[in-house]
């Protein structure tokens, strides 16, 4: 991997990073400081991809690399995948916090609703612990 295809994707990723952070502030809108502060790291990480993804292109397609927009569309797409990718894993973690209500209702109900004491870890022997 080149060093300009690290930086993109080190940019993209951490755009993406970013981007979550911004909307998921939850209902209420972001403080006007706060907004500012985010939108300024925002804009300053899209143009170091867009330069990451200028410097790959000059590297793998000199010739593609002086059509103008050329880097820009490149940078977009990166993100795009950048971006899919992060909400991939919020599914995925999603799915797990999921499976771990649907878990201990069932563990509740079998046990006659007692379930473990309060604070238990359970034993790694009995697969309960955490």
């Amino acid at each position: 991997m080149s060093n300009w295809e690290e930086k993109a994707n080190h940019h993209a990723a951490e755009l993406a990073r970013l981007t979550v952070e911004a909307a998921d502030h939850g209902p209420e809108p972001l403080p006007e400081d706060e907004a500012a502060v985010l939108g300024t790291m925002i804009s300053v990480e899209r143009q170091l991809l867009i330069e990451a993804m200028t410097g790959l292109d000059r590297d793998d397609e000199p010739d593609v690399a002086a059509i103008p927009g050329v880097a820009e569309f490149d940078a977009g797409f990166l993100y795009g995948l950048a971006f899919a990718r992060a909400l991939d894993e919020a599914k995925v973690e999603i799915d797990r916090v999921r499976r771990r209500r649907v878990l201990r209702l069932v563990k509740g109900r079998s046990t006659g609703g007692a379930g473990r004491a309060a604070g238990s870890q359970g034993s790694p022997a009995s697969g309960t612990g955490r």
